[in-house]
């Protein structure tokens, strides 16, 4: 360059090179978070098919689209944040399915990156590829990809957690008010997860602000500034409700729901009799490697790495070690309790030190406190229903929680680990990457092997033909249900009709079909709805107002059953589900025929039944008086019986007769 010296120029040229380095050094773990998420969630975007969540996540959301309100209009048993999503989604591209899937796609790359953000403040860049690792490879229990709340809350609750966190760095109120914000987001997804969430932010600045301050005005200006911002959020939910008529009946529903749910569809953890196994392997490799550690220290890298290598052999082979390999599976349902309840027992057992203060406890553990409050919060959501499909949904901020404590500790176990030798930092690695694979492991055996069939090949390798499926990719047995009930009910019906469905499978054809429900129900087993909402179903079948009726074996009782068949007729069947069509006036006249030739056969029968009731009573009675008739003359008989030896002679052939005539 003109006016500068050659060896300027050089430095300068240097520090710009060593510049893009580094900035490229600081994107590659972002890029390669990224590009993991795009080929993993690439790969299962547009595979499988939940019916049952179709007909209560993306069918509602289409009423919602046409201008109906939850609740006023129909029962939803969650807020309405997955609805109004969706509603957005198919209203710019279409009602399709693959509308929907584009969405979470969305949702669940940006959630990745959230996630790869948090951790990177807390651990590193290249650390924090850990949990982004762990969640890719749990990507969902079967339904990887269908319309649930919790997929799309993990990322407002993450959101909600880099804001506390930076609060807690910097102690700027506006912070406060973005979690609120955030939280706020959470609550309109799931209501249940936004309490917890929100009660967990209060606690935590509770916490800080008496660690750290000890005032009281502290803690109320933080706390009402947190208060605002999930105000905002809440209040304009409730307004909106309100004003369309459906808030008190969103109360009333979330009541009712709450407490039928936990009773009727509660589900506990795994029995232990079924992580048994793996609990009892786990502990005596544990026990012989503080054994080796004591006796053979410079053993003990060794026994790493055949614990790990065998561990792995496990999980991986499944045929040959099936009751070690589910059993290491279930245990995961244990694992986030065990996580938190030993860092709380670390965290008490740390605050008991008279020697440190309360401020430089906070100072040393506020922020992996803030993660695990948020983390339990998350994780809450699986009770209830304590099954794998809600548990693996809310494990990336366990994941998160738990690596940051691995990492916490790194630094005390390398210290413990010395008497094995100069390579202890190595065996301290190795020891606090064995649980990480292993729960790599079992997240790839339980989520991702049973998407692939034994030649490598996906299971869902059959694209649907209907119009609002296609672009999904399904099992062949699949859609040779989805489609043979979508074409049954468009043959049948036209767009404008009605049509219920009593099976729980089969309201998903009220969007795959694009056909309307007469009724407020989403699934007719669904909890939380009174028996005068289902009397109200019985009338409108009644009086004929849907023109298909949809009926599952196992979701109709042989007394609806029956009563369907007042108006309807079976007109075809696929699989166990079964569609019923109005019955023509024609057929209306021959079944009230039927039903009056019915009626009057009963009642001959009933007739004929009475009489012979009563003549069966009569000739009981005319028997019972004879028999009381012989009863009564037998006493009188035996009275007479000696005079009647007396007045008649004896017969000549008796011994001793002529004693008895007194000739003797």
């Amino acid at each position: 360059m003109p006016g500068v010296r050659p060896q300027e120029d050089q430095s300068s040229s240097e520090v710009h090179k060593r510049g893009s380095g580094s900035a490229l050094s600081n994107a590659a773990p972002l890029l390669v978070t990224l590009v993991a998420g795009l080929i993993c969630y690439g790969l299962f975007y547009n595979r499988g098919l939940g019916l049952s969540v179709i007909g209560y996540s993306i069918a509602p959301a289409e009423r919602v689209m046409l201008g109906e309100v939850p609740y006023r209009d129909f029962l939803f048993n969650y807020t309405p944040g997955v609805l109004w999503q969706n509603a957005l989604l198919m209203k710019a591209l279409g009602a399709t399915l693959m509308a929907t899937r584009i969405g979470l796609l969305g949702f669940k790359l940006i959630t990745l990156i959230t996630l790869y953000h948090v951790a990177r403040r807390l651990t590193g860049r290249w650390a924090a590829l850990v949990p982004v690792a762990l969640t890719l490879a749990w990507l969902g229990h079967q339904q990887v990809f269908n319309v649930y709340p919790d997929q799309y809350l993990v990322l407002f609750a993450l959101a909600a957690l880099s804001c506390m966190l930076t609060y807690n760095e910097t102690g700027r109120a506006r912070w406060l008010l973005l979690c609120g914000l955030a939280i706020g987001a959470v609550f309109v997804f799931k209501y249940n997860v936004g309490v917890l969430l929100f009660g967990s932010g209060a606690l935590a600045i509770v916490a800080r602000e008496l660690m750290m301050t000890r005032r009281i005005k502290s803690v109320a200006r933080g706390a009402g500034v947190y208060l605002i911002g999930f105000t905002v959020v809440a209040g304009a939910l409730a307004g909106y409700l309100a004003y369309n008529h459906a808030l008190g009946a969103m109360i009333n529903h979330f009541l009712h729901h709450a407490a039928e749910y936990s009773e009727t569809r509660s589900v506990t953890l795994p029995p232990a009799r079924v992580v048994l196994p793996a609990a009892l392997a786990s502990l005596a490799a544990i026990i012989v490697g503080l054994f080796v550690l004591r006796t053979a220290a410079r053993f003990f890298g060794a026994y790493g790495a055949a614990v790990l290598g065998i561990g792995s052999i496990i999980l991986l082979a499944p045929g040959k070690t099936a009751l070690l390999n589910e059993s290491a599976i279930a245990a995961v349902a244990y694992f986030p309790p065990l996580i938190f309840a030993g860092a709380s027992a670390a965290a008490i057992w740390q605050l008991k030190n008279k020697e440190r203060t309360a401020a430089n406890w906070w100072r040393d553990n506020g922020t992996i406190t803030i993660t695990g409050l948020f983390a339990i919060a998350v994780y809450l959501e699986v009770f209830p229903r304590a099954d794998f499909y809600h548990l693996v949904r809310v494990l990336p901020p366990v994941f998160l929680f738990f690596f940051v404590l691995l990492i916490r500790w790194l630094p005390a176990l390398r210290g413990h680990l010395r008497t094995t030798g100069p390579s202890s930092n190595r065996v301290a690695l190795l020891t606090v990457a064995t649980p990480l694979v292993f729960l790599l492991l079992a997240g790839v055996q339980d989520t991702w092997a049973p998407e692939f069939d034994s030649g490598l090949h996906f299971r869902d390798n059959r694209e649907l033909s209907i119009e609002r499926g296609r672009g999904i990719f399904v099992e062949e047995k699949q859609a040779e249900l989805t489609e043979g009930l979508v074409q049954l009910i468009q043959a049948n019906s036209s767009k404008d009709d009605y049509i219920f469905s009593f099976a729980q499978r089969g309201s998903a054809l009220y969007f795959l079909a694009a056909r309307r429900n007469p009724t407020r129900f989403l699934w007719w087993r669904s909890v939380g709805i009174s028996p005068e909402e289902r009397e109200a179903v019985m009338t409108m079948i009644a009086n004929r107002r849907a023109k298909l009726i949809v009926v599952q074996d196992v979701a109709a009782t042989q007394e609806i059953q029956d009563f369907i068949g007042d108006n309807y007729d079976q007109i075809g069947t696929v699989a166990d589900i079964a569609i019923y069509g109005l019955k023509s006036p024609m057929g209306m006249q021959k079944a009230e025929s039927r039903q009056q030739e019915t009626e009057g056969r009963r009642q001959k029968a009933e007739g004929r039944t009475q009489k012979g009731r009563k003549q069966s009573a009569e000739g009981s009675w005319q028997k019972t008086e004879r028999r009381l008739s012989v009863v009564c003359l037998l006493p009188t008989a035996y009275c007479l019986l000696p005079s009647a030896f007396c007045l008649q002679p004896l017969p000549s052939t008796l011994p001793g007769a002529e004693y008895w005539r007194g000739t003797k």
